[in-house]
């Protein structure tokens, strides 16, 4: 890792802090977890079936950047959505619609 990299590394480390979100927490993956046992009203579970070299790639990323699959994902689909209500939003699927309620970023 060059003088850069680190430097970068840790000015994100920090903005992670302060906006409070820690990638890596295993107290907060437990909490998540706990209270989605307790209180499963609020919480849904996702699950798909994903090929082989799909679910090793995604392993081998979580490992190495050291991510539980739950936060990855997660922040994936939050992304993901937003880019669809941003593509939505320039075609102009609902036009002649009412927007529905759940449309909109998380």
């Amino acid at each position: 890792m060059n003088f850069t990299q680190f430097i970068q590394f840790r000015a994100l480390s920090a903005k992670a802090n302060i906006e409070g979100q820690s990638f890596n927490s295993e107290f907060t993956e437990r909490m998540i977890e706990k209270a989605a046992a307790t209180s499963p009203a609020d919480f849904k579970t996702v699950c798909t079936p994903l090929s082989i070299p799909l679910f090793d790639r995604l392993s081998n990323t979580l490992s190495t950047l050291d991510i539980s699959k739950r936060k990855f994902i997660e922040a994936a689909i939050v992304e993901a959505l937003n880019k669809a209500d941003e593509i939505m939003l320039e075609v102009d699927v609902f036009e002649g619609l009412e927007p529905s309620p759940a449309q909109g970023e998380v």
